[in-house]
Formats: structure tokens, sequence, C-alpha cells
């Protein structure tokens, strides 16, 4: 078989190599916040939400989560207590497994602009449509139980 001859390999839709970059690549940027985050509260252990010592003494002995929260920092300030103390070592953490976990969204609204400039307009839609129900889902408007 000659060269000319030789069968092509299929190239892969640009919006699928796209989705999969950001999703890669917000995926290892989590994963460094979240292993800073750990140092900087044991570091500076006054510069938490939480005392880091108490809190993981807590965790160790296999206590509930509103066990650890009573005894360790009153109570539970929300889900999204990291925005309000970002520069807090467990903010930072916290803001790590958040920005892990809503990978899919960041990537689905850009791959729908990329399904809008291949002129793919139903799966731009629908890029859309599964970005919004991620959103929703993540302040709590939509839910599983």
């Amino acid at each position: 078989m000659s060269a000319e001859e030789t069968p092509k390999m299929p190239q892969m839709p640009r919006a699928q190599t796209v989705y999969g970059s950001i999703v890669y690549w917000i995926t290892i940027l989590s994963c460094i916040i979240c292993m800073i985050g750990p140092v900087i509260s044991v570091a500076k252990p006054d510069n938490n939400v939480l005392n880091p010592y108490k809190l993981f003494n807590a965790i160790f002995e296999g206590k509930d989560a509103q066990t650890v929260w009573k005894e360790v920092g009153g109570e539970f300030p929300g889900g999204h207590f990291y925005l309000k103390n970002f520069s807090y070592g467990d903010g930072f953490t916290q803001f790590g497994l958040a920005l892990g976990c809503s990978v899919a969204l960041w990537a689905l609204i850009v791959v729908a602009f990329a399904y809008a400039s291949d002129k793919i307009y139903l799966y731009f839609g629908l890029a859309l449509w599964v970005a919004a129900l991620v959103a929703l889902s993540m302040i709590g408007i939509v839910g599983t139980h």
C-alpha cells in the first residue's frame, strides 16, 4: 500500500476537543487549588473559617458534619461560604472544589459558541440548555431530592 492509498484518520469535531481541553485544564487547576488550600489552613490556623486542628481531629474521630460544625465553628454558614472567605485557607480550598465540580458548566459555555461558529445550531442550543441545568443545580434551584 503506498502513501497515497493510506486511509486518513477521521478528524475529531472541534467542539469536542475544545470541551476536553477545558475540562482537563480546569480540573488540573482545581486540583492545584485544593492542594494549596490545606497548606494555607495549617500554616495560618487563625485565617480559617474553622480551626483546622480541631476540624481534622473531629473528622478523624468519625463525628458527623452537624456535630463537627457545632464543635468547631458554630453553625454552618451555607454552601457558598467560600465567596465571602476566599482569602481563608478553607475558603480557598472550597473554591477549588466548587471550580472542579462546575467544570462542565464552563466547558459547555465555550463549546456552545464553538457550535455556533460551526453553524450547528441544534447543538448550540442543547449545550446552552445543559449549561443552564448545571448552573441551576449548582445554585440549588434544580435538585434530585
